[in-house]
């Protein structure tokens, strides 16, 4: 939270905000304010964890914008080629910033996939059951050795593309159908209740406790000191290898 209130307390020390904050301790290895620029960064962290044999699988985050951009198709070649153990989430919510996807997109981002023959595994984005279902056997494969899967997830966009957007290219019926059908934490309090999973009370309880947590990250960001002016040349290389 410090980070995207650009403080010194950051875990880029304010200099990385939302687009490019990164926290290597936790293997996260950065955002990237170049689209799809983060699928061959994480092709490295792949081949590295294949080679060293550590177990661990990459995970490469990008919107539908990001799927006709020729580096994706890149990435997806060297993966399938070196079997990499790597799952590439593909969150599509139907615009690359503005655009609809039927303006710039040719068949199937599934299709797409299968073509350098890597599964591809198509979900709703909204039911938590079936996404987590759909990683685990991405993660199982990867760790197996079966080499790269990709996750074509399908998500509702409840704001613009930036804070700025004045989000004109939907409708206010649109907008109202999808926060009333499409959220992914009501649908689950619908569907654990249904099965009788959990009790209501216990993810009252569970949401209550992360709200107080998000209060308190908050709290403790305004309150944090930006980054002195001396700091502006620090952290061009890395330190901590």
């Amino acid at each position: 939270m410090a980070e995207l209130f650009g403080r010194a307390s950051g875990t880029c020390g304010g200099k990385g905000g939302s687009q490019h904050i990164a926290d290597l301790r936790k293997g996260m290895l950065g955002a990237n304010g170049i689209v799809a620029a983060g699928a061959p960064i994480t092709c490295g962290a792949a081949l590295s964890a294949k080679l060293l044999g550590t177990g661990q699988v990459a995970v490469a985050f990008a919107g539908d914008g990001a799927m006709n951009e020729g580096v994706m198709s890149e990435s997806f070649n060297l993966a399938k080629i070196w079997m990499l153990p790597i799952i590439f989430v593909i969150e599509d919510n139907g615009f690359g910033e503005a655009t609809a996807n039927a303006y710039v997109s040719a068949g199937s981002f599934t299709r797409r996939a299968e073509s350098y023959d890597i599964p591809a595994i198509e979900v709703d984005g909204t039911d938590v059951f079936s996404v987590y279902a759909a990683a685990g056997e991405a993660v199982e494969r990867a760790r197996a050795g079966g080499g790269p899967t990709m996750l074509h997830v399908h998500v509702p966009r409840y704001y613009g593309h930036y804070s700025g957007d004045p989000d004109t290219y939907r409708t206010p019926e649109e907008k109202a159908a999808m926060r009333r059908e499409r959220d992914c934490l009501s649908n689950f309090r619908k569907r654990v209740k249904e099965v009788s999973l959990v009790e209501m009370a216990e993810l009252d309880a569970v949401d209550a406790a992360v709200e107080a947590e998000i209060d308190r990250a908050v709290s403790a960001a305004r309150a944090a000191p930006f980054p002195p002016l001396a700091a502006l040349t620090t952290d061009v290389y890395v330190k901590y290898l």
